[in-house]
């Protein structure tokens, strides 16, 4: 299993309204139709003492493999989740590919 995370940053705007009515239904449905399996969104709520939570939002998309997730990234259609970020967030993202160990 390959995942996908799209890791929010802390200290930039983040309508979260918009991302789970709009931005969320519209993404999961392109996604689903490219091969993935499963997604879910975390909410950042806080730190272990020592540490400062570096997101304030991290989104994760499942796929079979790591070509479903570059064969998905690659559609056409993926230029509209990618277009429709700044409607909701004015920050920057982390981007990160990797196989789920456990």
């Amino acid at each position: 299993m390959t995942v996908l995370r799209v890791c929010y940053k802390q200290g930039a705007p983040f309508d979260a309204k918009y991302y789970f009515d709009k931005h969320i239904p519209m993404a999961g449905g392109i996604m689903t139709a490219l091969g993935m399996t499963k997604a879910e969104v975390v909410k950042v709520s806080g730190s272990v003492p020592g540490f400062t939570a570096p997101y304030q939002y991290v989104f994760s998309a499942y796929f079979e493999s790591p070509a479903a997730v570059q064969q998905c990234m690659q559609d056409p259609r993926m230029g509209q989740v990618l277009s429709d970020v700044p409607n909701y967030f004015a920050g920057e993202t982390d981007v990160m590919v990797g196989e789920v160990a456990g």
